[in-house]
């Protein structure tokens, strides 16, 4: 039986995907710890956010997985691929990467991790509205996603930082595998710049990429059109 895994990312929850996960196919959907109605307090590797995952999933030895993961999501799935190579069918990073942090970006997570402990609240308004081209076209959802936020313990969002510096890269492990990657990453992303993601991509000349125009890096909100025929496409080869 394939189980189609679909991760939400940092600072989110599974209600991401209800507008994007067609009702033909059967779907799980957990959540990451600390995030959502998870209130599971995360360690700060992405490893263990990984087995916090399968805990959540009714786990059959004849079990076979497509992994769907969005930003963080992402990197919780290509580590969950590489648990269980042999039993995945496919792998779709949706505004995320396979890399691990650059030296600058490691620079980065420290500072948030700062801001987080000093003002969760700030950090995380301020942080939302990079994610998107235009914040301004979706500030209704932005604010309903912070006041989701705000049940989310300052603990828990330090813990997700350092969790996602000091992961690992996966680009070497993927660059062996025989099952299809998938990559969905926005035009205007100032998060995962196509700069970045191009040079990531000639690396594993065998993915397939959607760019979409106009949107950063919430497509699922930015483009749910766009966002949804990816992960159709993604999941048709496998599941009719």
């Amino acid at each position: 039986m394939i189980k189609i895994i679909a991760i939400h990312g940092f600072l989110g929850n599974n209600e991401m995907w209800k507008e994007l996960l067609p009702s033909t196919f059967s779907f799980y959907t957990p959540q990451l710890a600390g995030h959502g109605n998870n209130d599971s307090l995360p360690t700060d590797s992405i490893e263990d956010f990984a087995q916090h995952i399968l805990q959540q999933i009714d786990l059959q030895e004849s079990d076979e997985f497509i992994w769907i993961g969005h930003s963080m999501g992402g990197y919780v799935a290509a580590h969950l691929a590489k648990l269980f190579p042999e039993k995945t069918k496919a792998l779709a990073f949706f505004h995320s990467t396979a890399d691990a942090d650059s030296a600058l970006k490691k620079q980065d997570r420290l500072r948030a991790i700062e801001a987080a402990e000093k003002h969760k609240a700030l950090y995380a308004a301020n942080l939302i509205d990079g994610l998107f081209h235009n914040a301004d076209e979706h500030r209704i959802v932005i604010n309903q996603q912070l006041e989701k936020i705000e049940g989310m313990s300052a603990e828990s969002t330090v813990q997700s930082l350092r969790a996602m510096r000091e992961r690992v890269s996966s680009i070497s492990f993927l660059q062996t595998v025989n099952f299809p990657i998938y990559y969905f990453a926005g035009a205007n992303d100032k998060v995962l710049s196509l700069e970045k993601m191009e040079t990531e991509w000639t690396l594993l000349p065998s993915a397939k990429i959607t760019i979409v125009p106009e949107i950063g890096h919430m497509g699922h909100v930015e483009n749910i059109p766009a966002a949804k025929k990816f992960i159709e496409e993604a999941l048709s080869e496998f599941v009719s």
